[in-house]
């Protein structure tokens, strides 16, 4: 009598087993690259206290009332940050999943005569489950800012949970369909980007904030019930996945965790982007104007129009720009805006602008053929790749000072704050796309997140490090409310000094170079061994 052939659940369990068996953890390796990054943070938050310590107004404590200007209410700003939530997480969805196989598991599993439903039920549970908290967490913070009851917060934070977890169901019955989870995932990209433009909207109207009452309950159930019936039928169409769909947002999700483990987020950028759209280029340009540039410029001509065209034939990246704006636009605009606040989303906006402008530096590190083959000097590349970053970083924050000089007042001293603090930003923007890429093929560090390369903490703060140093004026300002001359000899110096920085910073990571002189360290390195599950083994079987 032959032996059953085992379920799904099983294959999965035994899988799951053997990983556990093979698996090592090993932290202390990266207590040095940790201290150093709390060690930039530390001496950047020291000099912050000391400089507003020095400038602060010895009457009347930190910081100067902002004047009077449009209020978004707060009501508002946690129903808005709550509509962004659950919409960037569906967007996430549509990308990764709902359901997915990793490479491996495509190989192994799928050829298998199991049951399909019963090998794939675990993984469609996941985003549901995730997107159950994500909700409850958004629907809640909703219930706090608002004034609501105890009844009214168990409804919305019921009612945020469900409905993200519909979401999710519709969905994974929607993937089978790519051109309806295409149309969900632009639905909820344009709903996450609406998101600043709906509340400059609402600051400027004056409206007044929904009141979650008791209804929020009996919706609450209501949907329960939609999101069971729908959670039944995508049950019952799990096998409807095609099998390359699985290995396809299995590779992207793949790619996506090494890079969030790796802490690298060029790959996560490039993982999280579905080009929908045609490779070909719409329209060529002769750039006829170069030859009337003087021959020994005309390189570095030719490096910053290519950086130019790049930023400016992508839509996603002025739609990326635009968002960058109006995230501080949003603190701004409450009746009375906090530093702590306008910091933290001033910070969070120029670094959105900044990986906006960065993409030709990005695509110089990983292929540098061309720019090893131009007769120019390495200096003289990085510079000519800084012109970008930094022009348009100092117009991003010429436009936020310019805000910024509206609400608290001196709106000259607070643009040319800015106008000084810009060229900072585009140095860390050039700084960070310079930043080496991870290698997996040498000795590697194991942890409970599996197996990363030495110095991964250390490359994540190339960049940021130069950005959050040449922001100490602009966050000075802000919390003492005043635009000192001493901050802009700082602005100035710190500018100047991250400029020089990042244009005559060594390569980290020196390798051979061949006939051309063009560096090969942007080969692809090895897949680390934390993207795919390893092979099932006897458990009896020895390391």
């Amino acid at each position: 009598m032959s032996r059953p052939l085992p379920s799904g659940t099983q294959v999965r369990r035994a899988t799951r087993d053997a990983t556990r068996y093979h698996s090592d953890a090993r932290l202390g390796d990266l207590l040095g690259d940790v201290y150093t990054g709390l060690l930039t943070i530390a001496l950047a938050a020291s000099m912050i206290f000391a400089l507003s310590s020095r400038l602060a107004p010895e009457a009347g404590g930190f910081g100067r009332a902002a004047q009077e200007g449009p209020g978004l209410a707060v009501g508002w700003i946690a129903v808005l940050l709550a509509v962004a939530a659950v919409a960037s997480f569906v967007g996430l969805v549509t990308r990764l999943g709902p359901l997915s196989l990793s490479a491996a598991e495509s190989a192994w599993w799928l050829p298998l005569p199991v049951d399909r439903r019963s090998l794939l039920r675990p993984a469609a549970v996941r985003w549901p489950a995730i997107g159950l908290v994500v909700g409850a967490i958004s629907g809640a913070a909703v219930a706090v800012a608002l004034p609501a009851g105890t009844a009214a917060l168990l409804g919305s934070t019921a009612l945020g949970a469900v409905f993200t977890v519909t979401l999710v169901i519709v969905a994974g019955l929607l993937q089978p369909q790519p051109q309806a989870i295409r149309a969900l995932r632009w639905s909820a990209d344009g709903v996450a980007l609406a998101v600043p433009v709906v509340g400059i909207v609402l600051a400027f109207a004056g409206t007044a904030p929904p009141h979650p009452g008791l209804i929020t309950l009996p919706l609450a159930l209501l949907l329960t019930g939609v999101a069971v019936a729908l959670g039944r039928r995508w049950d019952n169409r799990l096998d409807s996945v095609h099998g390359a769909d699985l290995r396809h947002r299995g590779s992207v999700t793949d790619e996506a965790l090494v890079a969030v483990l790796s802490l690298d987020t060029r790959a996560l950028g490039r993982a999280l982007t579905i080009r929908s759209e045609s490779p070909q280029r719409s329209r060529s340009s002769r750039m006829s104007w170069l030859t009337h540039v003087p021959r020994s410029w005309r390189p570095s001509a030719a490096l910053i129009t290519s950086d130019a065209f790049l930023f400016a034939r992508a839509p996603r990246r002025i739609a990326q720009m635009v968002l960058s704006l109006t995230l501080p636009g949003i603190g701004l605009l409450v009746p009375d805006p906090g530093p702590a606040t306008t910091i933290v989303l001033l910070l969070i906006g120029g670094y959105i602008a900044s990986l906006a402008t960065g993409e030709g530096v990005r695509r110089a590190q990983l292929s540098p053929g061309l720019d090893a083959a131009l007769p120019i000097a390495q200096r003289m590349v990085r510079l000519s790749r800084l012109a970008l970053p930094a022009t348009v970083m100092t117009a991003w924050f010429v436009a936020i000072t310019a805000v910024l000089g509206w609400r608290y007042g001196d709106p000259a001293g607070w643009v040319l704050l800015g106008l000084l603090t810009g060229p900072a930003w585009g140095a860390a923007t050039l700084r960070a796309g310079y930043r080496p890429v991870p290698t997996f093929g040498g000795p590697l560090i194991y942890t409970p997140m599996g197996s990363l390369p030495p110095g991964l903490s250390a490359s994540m703060l190339r960049g940021p490090d130069l950005a959050l140093v040449g922001s100490v004026p602009v966050v000075v300002a802000l919390v003492t409310g005043t635009t000192a001359p001493v901050l802009f000899a700082l602005a100035l110096m710190l500018s100047l000094g991250t400029a020089l920085f990042a244009v005559y910073e060594p390569d980290p990571t020196p390798h051979p170079t061949g006939p051309t002189g063009a560096s090969r360290a942007t080969e692809r390195p090895s897949v680390p061994t934390h993207a795919t599950p390893a092979t099932p083994a006897d458990p009896r079987e020895p390391k």
